[in-house]
């Protein structure tokens, strides 16, 4: 049987059909639904095996990135909070990733108190391109095993910049590894160069980079042509939480 995979999407997805996408190709049943049907109860979140925050603008990035999605969120928190407990595979991407640090399952804290944030990229302004990242192999996330140590994958944020405050608390997420994606030239001013991050389970993880954008090598403008109809970087992201629900 094939794992069910609920892509989440509010008013300003983009990236939906995308993640949809990726997880059928993998072997998933992926199926696609507004917060609102959870919020109405026709949905129920611990019906799925795996569990999707796709990129886009929510609410328009109204207040700050992610944040009206994010309140909307903690009215189901208790559902939330099951599914990650229960290790079942997270993941939040681009605006994804916004959401889940507001709400504040990531980094992952007791009490899931806000302790991060996405901020305004140095630059000030939207940034679109290509960047290379470092894979932390010694990070527990379940998403990124196998992968080299150096991938390329697409950014377009204007709120990528990633900060915590708390000396203690930044220092302990990388004493346990869980910052599991780094840039190598830092696009945003991200505190250690950030890109990524994961629970200690390494199954609840965010980043800023978009793996759906380059699931296959011909959607990389720097592949060589001879490799056009190989998949990618991206889609070790989506098979690796599909092969962890099937074990």
């Amino acid at each position: 049987m094939k794992p069910k995979a609920i892509i989440l999407r509010g008013t300003g997805t983009n990236c939906d059909i995308e993640t949809f996408n990726s997880f059928k190709y993998v072997g998933a049943d992926p199926e696609l639904v507004h917060i609102n049907q959870l919020l109405s109860g026709e949905k129920k979140a611990l019906d799925y095996s795996i569990m999707a925050f796709p990129g886009g603008f929510s609410y328009g990035d109204d207040v700050s990135a992610g944040k009206i999605y994010a309140v909307k969120m903690r009215r189901l928190s208790a559902d939330f909070e099951a599914f990650i407990k229960d290790k079942r595979p997270v993941i939040g991407i681009c605006n994804g990733f916004q959401i889940l640090v507001k709400t504040g399952f990531l980094p992952e804290n007791r009490g899931n108190a806000r302790v991060a944030t996405l901020y305004t990229n140095d630059c000030g302004h939207f940034l679109a391109k290509w960047i290379k990242l470092k894979i932390n192999k010694k990070s527990p996330c379940i998403f990124i095993k196998g992968l080299p140590e150096e991938i390329d994958l697409p950014i377009a944020h204007g709120e990528g910049k990633f900060i915590i405050e708390d000396e203690k608390i930044m220092a302990d997420l990388v004493a346990r590894e869980l910052h599991a994606v780094v840039y190598t030239e830092n696009p945003n001013g991200s505190m250690l160069d950030i890109a990524g991050i994961t629970n200690a389970a390494g199954t609840c993880f965010g980043l800023m980079p978009h793996p759906e954008r380059n699931f296959f090598a011909w959607q990389n403008p720097d592949r060589p042509a001879a490799a056009r109809e190989a998949v990618s970087a991206g889609y070790k992201f989506f098979k690796n939480a599909v092969d962890y629900v099937k074990w």
